[in-house]
């Protein structure tokens, strides 16, 4: 046999790992979701995001009492005219019954948080691409969303709980915990005394969300044919703004 003619041997593509792809999202997320496209492998990533979900939960709910967490928010209610004195001091009472099951079902109930969000943010992805008539299949922007959620997860999570051991809790605002943000900025500043619209608005100028939402757009760009990685911004960025404007409008109206 001619071996000019003699057919070659492909070799399959090689797929990185669990933690290399891990390490990939921080500094070669391009590369790194373009091969999610034929290979997702999700299962890994999202085991350790639930785990991670549920030890933080569970350390934040044995650190911080829910008589604390109900007496702030309660007292903001208060303050602003949405409740009475008297519905606040039942609602006090009504915590307190439950109080010795929340540091089981709040972690339980994070979990379940979690994996809808996961899905469902996959599910918006998938949703926008149709409308802009980009091809891509749902289970790579599930690898995509589990991996940047993950990423971010992982440093949000390790400050936080630096944050809760250091910092008196009484001195936490649990409506903005990490304070990385521009309404937590012009808290410091002195101009804490924003409309619940705006202060809520301006949490969504943050130094994580902003990036969480770039390394979903670089990887639905990563795993669709004809989206360029601007283009994906865009439309991640006008999803974030209508996001940001329903939750300061319900923010407004309801706390």
């Amino acid at each position: 046999m001619d071996p000019v003619n003699t057919p070659q041997a492909v070799e399959p593509v090689k797929q990185s790992g669990f933690f290399s792809r891990l390490m990939g999202v921080y500094f070669s997320p391009g590369e790194t979701f373009n091969e999610m496209a034929a290979a997702p492998n999700v299962l890994a990533p999202i085991i350790l995001l639930l785990v991670l979900t549920m030890g933080t939960t569970f350390v934040f709910s044995t650190k911080v009492s829910m008589d604390q967490l109900t007496e702030q928010r309660t007292q903001e209610m208060v303050d602003s005219g949405r409740i009475t004195q008297e519905q606040a001091d039942q609602q006090k009472e009504q915590m307190k019954n439950i109080a010795p099951y929340m540091k089981v079902l709040t972690p339980v109930i994070a979990v379940i948080t979690t994996l809808i969000m996961l899905f469902a943010i996959a599910g918006i992805m998938k949703l926008v691409s149709m409308m802009i008539g980009t091809e891509n299949n749902y289970m790579p922007l599930v690898a995509v969303t589990t991996y940047s959620l993950l990423a971010i997860s992982i440093i949000t999570s390790l400050i936080f709980m630096v944050l809760i051991f250091i910092k008196p809790i009484e001195d936490f605002d649990w409506n903005n915990p990490m304070g990385s943000n521009v309404a937590a900025l012009l808290s410091v500043i002195g101009m804490e005394k924003l409309p619940k619209f705006l202060k809520t608005f301006l949490s969504y100028i943050d130094v994580f969300f902003i990036w969480r939402l770039a390394l979903l757009a670089i990887g639905t760009a990563a795993v669709s044919k004809k989206l360029k990685t601007s283009s994906a911004m865009l439309w991640a960025s006008g999803v974030a703004l209508i996001m940001a404007l329903v939750h300061s409008t319900w923010s407004a109206i309801f706390g």
